[in-house]
């Protein structure tokens, strides 16, 4: 049976799907939680932490990814590949059978290619790779304007739609927050999408994590047309893991709120923001979408799932 050590507290603000009170938001059991801490000379390297069912771990569970979170940004070769050979010793140990991890974007920090290296390294292989796009803000001070990572199409009607009335407002519960789960999952249906986070979920999470989740919702004209919700992934990475328009606008908003968004990650002091895999439910590419991304600011890159058999 896996084992679940005593968690020592990450410095600084750790992967959000590594955190314990994700685990319990998700209703994980404890015995089905595990975690392995790597230390060197008594100092922390880094952690893999995940969830096992039926002999098979799985790092990133409900979550889109989890794998080795490394407390130094720009950590040693040596210290990664200890890391992992550390954790396949204890997962076999353990008796655990198979261990998959969804690992985040190369381009979150220095220590994620030697993390795919050294998955590889130690007879990991790719099961699944997604086409993932996100925004890079590393040039820009809190108070630049944001506007020109939109193509010029974009950007013309952006201009055009700021001479409204516009707002991107706080979400804290209540009635706005059924709104955005009102909007968010009728477009979901609309596109033929399976549901999104239930409403409870989303009430549940800003609760447990005040300073890591927002919600906004995009109000034109003083009405609700559109609505995002973000997660502070990482120190400095924000990710989009809902943003929707309400069906039957005349004209898509998209474009505003994209724009309001990334202004929005930029004075919370994000340099990158996720905005997730351009694929169907099926982890297939939507080249649709993939362009639309494109649009708004978005470079392509990839995200992976590893796996690989402990017997």
């Amino acid at each position: 049976m896996p084992v679940l050590l005593d968690v020592e507290p990450f410095p600084g603000d750790g992967l959000l799907f590594c955190d314990p009170g994700f685990h319990d938001l998700n209703g994980i059991p404890a015995g089905r939680r595990w975690r392995y801490e790597h230390r060197r000379e008594d100092r922390l390297v880094g952690v893999l932490e995940g969830v096992v069912t039926d002999g098979v771990l799985l790092s990133g569970h409900s979550a889109p990814f989890g794998g080795p979170d490394l407390v130094a940004p720009d950590p040693s070769v040596e210290d990664v590949v200890a890391l992992v050979t550390g954790a396949l010793a204890a997962l076999r140990e353990d008796g655990v059978r198979t261990a998959r991890i969804r690992a985040r974007p190369l381009v979150y920090s220095a220590a994620e290619p030697l993390v795919e290296f050294a998955l590889l390294d130690r007879g990991f292989a790719v099961e699944h790779c997604d086409l993932n796009m996100h925004v890079d803000l590393s040039r820009f001070t809190p108070d630049d304007d944001v506007l020109d990572l939109l193509k010029p199409r974009k950007r013309r009607y952006v201009r055009a739609s700021l001479r409204g009335s516009v707002e991107l407002t706080p979400v804290d519960g209540g009635e706005d927050l059924a709104t955005l789960h009102a909007i968010i999952a009728g477009n979901r249906r609309a596109k033929g999408r399976p549901e999104p986070l239930a409403l409870d979920y989303l009430r549940r999470a800003q609760e447990a994590f005040p300073d890591r989740i927002r919600m906004r919702l995009l109000r034109v004209e003083g009405r609700a047309v559109a609505a995002a919700v973000v997660y502070r992934v990482l120190d400095g990475i924000d990710q989009v893991v809902h943003w929707a328009d309400a069906p039957g606008e005349e004209r898509s908003p998209m474009d505003l709120l994209a724009y309001l968004v990334y202004a929005d990650c930029l004075r919370h002091g994000a340099r990158l923001i996720d905005l997730g895999p351009a694929s169907d439910d099926q982890g297939r590419l939507n080249p649709g979408l993939a362009e639309f991304k494109r649009a708004v600011g978005a470079v392509p890159g990839t995200r992976k799932v590893f796996t690989v058999d402990l017997g």
